[in-house]
Formats: C-alpha cells, sequence, structure tokens
C-alpha cells in the first residue's frame, strides 16, 4: 500500500482516477519524450497501473503529487524498479502547467528522505538522458553526482546519477 507522505506545498500519495486525466494529457504531448512518449491513452493508463502495482511488487514505488492548496494533481515522483534496472531508479515527472516551481526537487527530496531512512534502501540512482537539462538540474540541486553511463536495451545511453544519503543540497 502507499503511503501518504507531505511536503511544504504537496501531498505524495497513491494513484487515483483524478491523476489519470492530467498525466494521459502530458504523455499524448511532445513533452513526455524523456519518458518515451508522446503515447496515447492506454499507454498512460498502463504506465499509471505499472506504477501502482509495483507497490505491491517490491513495497516501493512512485508518488502521485497533487498540490496541498488546491487539491491539483501535478506530476509523478518516486521510485522505479522494473525487473531489467539492476536498482530502484528515483523518477520524476512534473506537468507542463506546473514546471519551474520547484515541485520535482520539493517532491524528490520528501520520496529520497522516506526511502532512505523509512523504507531503508540503499543509496539510489537517476537514468537522464543528457539533452533533459531540467532533469540535470534537479538531480544536482538534490545533490547527486554523475557516476557514469546506463545503455538500455535499445542501445540508448542516459548518464547515471547517485543519490547518497543526506546529499540533498
Amino acid at each position: 500500500m502507499t503511503p501518504v507522505l507531505h511536503s511544504a506545498r504537496l501531498t505524495l500519495g497513491p494513484a487515483t482516477m483524478s491523476h489519470f486525466e492530467p498525466f494521459a494529457a502530458f504523455t499524448a504531448t511532445e513533452d513526455s519524450r524523456f519518458l518515451g512518449g508522446p503515447g496515447d491513452r492506454r499507454d498512460a493508463w498502463e504506465s499509471v497501473c505499472t506504477h501502482a502495482g509495483q507497490w505491491t511488487l517490491r513495497g516501493y514505488g512512485t508518488f502521485w503529487l497533487t498540490d496541498r492548496k488546491t487539491g491539483t494533481p501535478v506530476g509523478r515522483v518516486g521510485l522505479w524498479h522494473p525487473d531489467w534496472l539492476p536498482e530502484p531508479e528515483l523518477s520524476w515527472v512534473v506537468y507542463t502547467p506546473h514546471t519551474r516551481k520547484g515541485y520535482a526537487s520539493e517532491a524528490a527530496a520528501t520520496v529520497l528522505d522516506w526511502a532512505h531512512h523509512v523504507a531503508g534502501l540503499p543509496p539510489v540512482m537517476s537514468l537522464i538522458d543528457p539533452a533533459n537539462t531540467a532533469s540535470i538540474a534537479v538531480a544536482e540541486r538534490l545533490g547527486a553526482s554523475l557516476e557514469g553511463q546506463h545503455r538500455y536495451a535499445s542501445g540508448r545511453e542516459v548518464g547515471l546519477w547517485r543519490h547518497l544519503p543526506g546529499g540533498i543540497q
């Protein structure tokens, strides 16, 4: 079961149907290219269900973000760990109308604290496309360091960023 966490401006909790429509709208745009998009509603549905189901299989996963003041869904941040990755990946997605407000850093810092102090996970990684300068900036704000490269089965290479406990700036 997904716990509910709180940061200064966000509630981080389980996927709900209120999160699906904003996620589907985001994944239909070019802004989702670093997630493999654009995609259709079916892709969005399968992603939401996969991320929700990981909690059952792994005991950790992604949190869906809601603005505490307005109740508006703003993104998804958490630990993605499919079978083909050797360790958990801290990932973040903030929907286009809500970018550049610090939500990704705020939520990711909250998840990192939970991952290290509550879930007892070892240092986690983030896999970031070198062209995704916004996500690189978030990783740096979180105190992560570029450790090397990761090559997907497709041959695509991304940077492997390491988040150490207490590394948040």
